[in-house]
């Protein structure tokens, strides 16, 4: 009596549809969240290169995992928190390795386009200043008040991005104003 012949096995797929319908449900998110969220991760890690990776990170992420997002309201706080995660992870691997030679980040200087060399130093200038104020910031605190003030989001949904409490947000968001006050006076900022 012989054994039968292995058994040959079709690894499981997404059907055609299925799969159109996941590729278009991503690029409407890429198209919808891809410049917000490297210009997040731009002010938290003050590098427009490093930004770039761990913005195709997230992203690559949040395809593998687009499957999860049950419902269209919590998908903006899904794609910020895993930019957050990949952002901070990316941080702490830099933390263990120091670069040789000068510590001082590079800040890159945004187009502006009021007329004028001096108005373009005077605002280079700025934006340098106010990022280092931002950079000197504790991480959560930085993350908290870049998610509030500048993407614009509630303290709910700040919440949900950072895995707080609706209490707790409300007091890191004061807690790292406070922070931001002092250190933009740190950089000559009058009150």
């Amino acid at each position: 009596m012989s054994m039968p012949g292995p058994i040959p096995w079709e690894a499981p797929t997404m059907s055609r549809r299925a799969t159109d319908a996941h590729e278009a449900e991503f690029a409407r998110l890429f198209e919808e969240f891809s410049a917000p969220i490297f210009n997040y991760v731009l002010r938290m890690v003050a590098d427009a290169d490093r930004a770039a990776d761990i913005t195709q990170d997230t992203f690559i992420k949040a395809y593998r995992k687009l499957d999860t997002v049950t419902e269209a309201t919590s998908t903006r706080s899904w794609l910020y928190r895993i930019a957050t995660n990949t952002a901070i992870d990316d941080m702490r691997r830099r933390r263990m390795v120091r670069p040789m030679g000068d510590d001082q980040p590079a800040f890159a200087n945004r187009p502006d386009p009021r007329p004028g060399p001096e108005a373009q130093v005077m605002a280079a200038t700025l934006d340098e200043r106010v990022q280092r104020a931002l950079l000197s910031l504790r991480p959560n605190h930085r993350q908290c008040l870049l998610l509030s003030d500048l993407e614009d989001m509630s303290a709910q949904q700040i919440g949900d991005v950072m895995e707080l409490s609706y209490a707790a947000v409300r007091t890191l968001l004061c807690r790292a104003r406070g922070e931001m006050r002092r250190a933009l006076a740190a950089e000559g900022f009058a009150r």
